[in-house]
């Protein structure tokens, strides 16, 4: 039975002095991703560091993002080993060698050096959040925290959820790792039956770096909204792809990354 968190006790530091309390502590722990190989036997292709709830969904939504299968899998492909650690497997094989790896918690697991990714083709209509206002992104953010009880208690995950076509906030996820919480979410939308998402906004408890509009662009998602800020890699792949950004969202405020308006040569971005 896999847990989200436990309670271990620690010292407790206050103005009055020193206790020894029980805290609830956000669960990190190892995590084997086996698929198929060439002769039909399950290997191991990475090591996951992730909290241990909804594994199932945290592989789909990883061989998606990563672009290591097509949109077109199934619930019934996915097994989870009753082992001494945890173990999920596919069974099916993968459209690329991928070489064995460790993903830690604050890790992208980049393999592509030149940040070029390919994504799954040209979208072909405009995303209605492409030009969402600013009320409608920090409500949908904060529907989003507040459908995080694993932070509410821990105060040590992530989270991430997906705003669809009509408004409705759906597949909240959580765990220690940022882009762990966004596989589990893409999983979740893929297992229940979601196959374009053109037309949906992800949303991030937390910072959003290149390796999150990476899986975005993989995955065909369109826009992205995050309570903190984005990284200068994130602008440009975000730019290169067409995916809208919304970062540092407050409800006075929010920047955005869109369209060729940002790129105005009388704005000097060297310092």
């Amino acid at each position: 039975m896999t847990r989200s968190s436990h309670q271990t006790p620690l010292q407790r530091l206050t103005t009055a002095g020193v206790k020894i309390l029980k805290e609830n502590i956000v669960e990190e722990t190892a995590v084997d991703l086996l698929a198929l190989n060439d002769e039909h036997e399950m290997y191991s292709f990475a090591t996951l560091l992730a909290t241990p709830n909804d594994l199932v969904e945290l592989l789909a939504g990883h061989l998606v993002s990563e672009g290591y299968t097509s949109m077109k899998i199934h619930r019934d492909s996915f097994t989870m080993k009753d082992d001494e650690h945890y173990v999920v497997e596919y069974h099916g094989q993968l459209n690329e060698h991928v070489q064995r790896r460790l993903v830690t918690t604050s890790c992208g697991a980049c393999n592509h050096p030149d940040l070029l990714v390919e994504a799954i083709g040209n979208r072909c209509k405009v995303s209605k959040f492409k030009n969402a206002q600013l009320d409608v992104v920090h409500d949908s953010l904060t529907a989003l925290t507040a459908s995080m009880p694993l932070f509410q208690s821990t105060g040590g995950s992530h989270g991430s959820g997906l705003i669809l076509n009509d408004a409705t906030l759906s597949f909240v996820s959580e765990d220690i790792g940022r882009h762990n919480a966004v596989d589990k979410t893409i999983g979740k939308a893929i297992f229940a039956g979601i196959s374009e998402f053109d037309d949906t906004m992800l949303l991030l408890s937390g910072r959003c770096g290149w390796d999150i509009v990476a899986k975005a662009a993989r995955t065909g998602i369109s826009a992205i909204a995050s309570l903190g800020a984005f990284s200068s890699a994130a602008i440009k792949l975000a730019r290169e792809h067409d995916i809208t950004l919304f970062g540092f969202v407050r409800s006075d405020g929010a920047w955005k990354v869109g369209h060729s308006a940002e790129m105005s040569p009388s704005i000097d971005e060297s310092n």
